[in-house]
């Protein structure tokens, strides 16, 4: 039963992150593949803070996630200067940019070796030890993600985001403040992915640069291409279909050493399946 339940938290994890990559790649429009570095840099934050005792985890947690505001919104200023393509290239640059920078930091991120011995969640000094306190706070935390998303998307600001992202020239013409939205989708998004590395690295209890690589990236540009772009749904079905997939693998006999190879082809394929033959993903259109 454990098992089954660190499924379910790392699945609600990703949520979060799901939430986030859909909501810039998805619902504005802007194709980032940077969004495991925002991850990445929110689990750091909170593990330095508890392995060093300065924080405990809920203070450690607004931290991250304010950080990793200011850090998405910085990230997503590109994409007002350049489009599709370009600003592909540049957020690619920009996950290769944070990888250099976990797996070569060694007094920030450990390097290479990583940050073993996270401590376990606490809240108001009640450690979250077992597996299933943990999953109960991740359920509540992807609960109430999932809320602020739905309720931004069915005010009048969704409706704007989804403007921008049909015609964003239009939009500045009928006098909206493009930059403002664009700047407030980012932040949403960052405080969603600082909040699902903070969880995820007192989950873990240890982390290391590979989690947040251009790989982590390509993951959530899949979860939310399989799951269905612009849709609540979508985010929450994509992490549970692709975290499943892993499992299913394991049925049949292939060798170890070739097993996260076959994952990642796997991914890709799924990638291009559904981008060619079923774009509006698992989840359909509708929120």
């Amino acid at each position: 039963m454990d098992y089954f339940y660190s499924y379910l938290i790392l699945a609600e994890i990703y949520v979060l992150l799901g939430l986030s990559t859909n909501l810039l790649v998805g619902v504005v429009g802007i194709f980032s593949v940077s969004q495991a570095a925002v991850f990445g840099v929110g689990a750091y934050i909170v593990s330095d803070f508890l392995l060093s005792g300065t924080l405990s985890f809920l203070p450690a947690l607004a931290v991250a996630a304010v950080a990793c505001i200011v850090l998405n919104v910085l990230l997503t200023l590109p994409s007002l200067r350049v489009s599709g393509d370009y600003f592909v290239v540049t957020s690619f640059g920009i996950q290769l940019l944070a990888t250099a920078v976990f797996t070569n930091w060694t007094g920030g991120t450990g390097g290479a070796n990583g940050l073993p011995g996270v401590p376990p969640p606490d809240l108001f000094g009640f450690p979250l030890e077992e597996t299933r306190q943990i999953l109960g706070f991740t359920t509540v935390a992807a609960g109430l993600g999932c809320l602020a998303f739905w309720l931004a998307m069915r005010a009048p600001y969704g409706r704007l985001l989804k403007a921008i992202r049909e015609d964003e020239l239009a939009v500045a013409a009928a006098g909206k403040d493009v930059l403002r939205a664009k700047v407030s989708a980012a932040a949403l998004a960052g405080a969603f992915a600082g909040v699902a590395g903070g969880v995820y690295a007192t989950y873990m209890s240890f982390i290391d640069p590979s989690s947040f690589d251009l790989d982590a990236s390509v993951l959530l540009l899949t979860m939310v291409v399989v799951g269905g772009a612009r849709t609540l749904a979508g985010s929450i079905v994509g992490p549970f279909v692709l975290l499943a997939l892993p499992q299913l693998l394991q049925l049949v006999a292939i060798p170890t050493t070739v097993a996260a190879s076959a994952r990642q082809l796997l991914y890709g394929v799924l990638l291009i399946a559904f981008a060619v033959f079923r774009p509006q993903g698992l989840a359909g259109e509708r929120l």
